[in-house]
């Protein structure tokens, strides 16, 4: 093989790595179908444990989150405070809290997310429950069984732009 294939080989793998590194590095928000808010935690709080709730939508980095392919799952990582979206306790009951904590290396599935539905608007639903993210009357996030009329379990993407 002559030194410029091997050039042109280098060039392209290095270019599909950064490619591919800037498409994780993309932050978005989570837009709350019903209600416009989007997802965030209790007082924009770095804690763990800090409750998901839907607030408004302000220019607000803990407000903002990375969706990181892991496999065919998602975690879902806090630009502000590097943690990840969690049911707490790995619950797989009805109502069950969504939190944020440090990301595990084992055992993770309650941290592990994937796309239901299809279209803009879908369901955001936990490897390890089954249950899908939704909204009390409150604002609290918490995890429900799937329904296809429940408009308050449907959320969209928007990226950021900076």
């Amino acid at each position: 093989m002559s030194r410029l294939s091997l050039v042109v080989i280098a060039t392209v793998a290095l270019s599909l790595t950064l490619a591919a590194a800037a498409e994780e590095a993309k932050y978005v928000k989570l837009v709350h179908v019903n209600t416009g808010r989007v997802l965030g935690v209790t007082d924009d709080s770095e804690d763990n444990e800090a409750r998901a709730v839907i607030v408004k939508d302000e220019v607000n980095k803990a407000r903002q989150w990375q969706l990181v392919k892991d496999g065919e799952y998602l975690k879902i990582v806090n630009r502000k405070s590097g943690k990840v979206l969690d049911v707490n306790n790995a619950s797989k009951d009805e109502d069950g809290e969504i939190i944020q904590w440090e990301e595990k290396t084992d055992d993770n599935d309650n941290q592990r997310w994937s796309w239901e539905g299809k279209g803009d608007d879908r369901r955001l639903k936990s490897k390890h429950s089954g249950l899908v993210l939704d909204v009390t009357a409150e604002g609290k996030v918490v995890q429900k069984k799937p329904d296809e009329k429940a408009a308050g379990q449907l959320w969209k993407v928007v990226e950021v732009k900076e």
